[in-house]
């Protein structure tokens, strides 16, 4: 069984989870990126650094392991039933898999966001983390920000329309982190 804290969030809610066994996980998928690092592929630079980088499955099979977990809880825990997809539908304007890394080194940040516009649930799991590595936040109106402290082979999964962002990375490394969408079950048969 899976141990999980949720989080209650002006009507939402936010769910964090340890993967299991996630010290093996974590060595895994690290050295999955490690070694595919230089077929990264990138969507979108912000403030000088490529926001997203992206891998195929076939490189970082370890990705399914918190993705089927995501989409377990989602279930067992909010009755929501969702699709796990690891490569992306025509129906996507995205060519990207919905799963991507994101690497901040010192200093930087990730601004507000949301993964509204076909995603149901998304998640974030952290691989490579210290303190004051920057703080994963959420934004609502009239709420005070729902913060939470990166923790390596944490989980956090979340409304894919919570806007959110991550603060500035002040420590002395690199974070790392793997982020990935769930979709609504069944997928739509015509475009959104």
């Amino acid at each position: 069984m899976t141990v999980t804290k949720e989080f209650f969030f002006g009507g939402d809610q936010v769910l964090t989870c340890k993967i299991p066994l996630y010290e093996e996980w974590v060595v895994s998928v690290l050295n999955e990126l490690q070694t595919d690092r230089k077929n990264f592929q990138y969507s979108h630079q912000i403030g000088g650094r490529w926001e997203n980088s992206y891998l195929s499955v076939d490189l970082v099979p370890s990705v399914r392991v918190p993705m089927q977990l995501a989409r377990n809880l989602a279930k067992e825990k909010w009755g929501v039933s969702t699709v796990v997809l690891y490569e992306s539908l025509s129906i996507f304007s995205n060519p990207h898999p919905p799963f991507w890394f994101n690497i901040a080194q010192v200093g930087e940040k990730t601004g507000i966001h949301d993964h509204a516009k076909y995603a149901s649930i998304s998640g974030v799991v952290y691989l490579q983390c210290n303190s004051d590595c920057g703080d994963l936040f959420f934004i609502k109106e009239g709420q005070d920000d729902l913060t939470i402290t990166p923790e390596v082979g944490k989980m956090v999964l979340f409304p894919s329309f919570l806007r959110h962002g991550v603060q500035i990375n002040k420590s002395n490394q690199n974070r790392i982190s793997l982020a990935f969408n769930l979709f609504p079950f069944p997928l739509p048969s015509e475009e959104w």
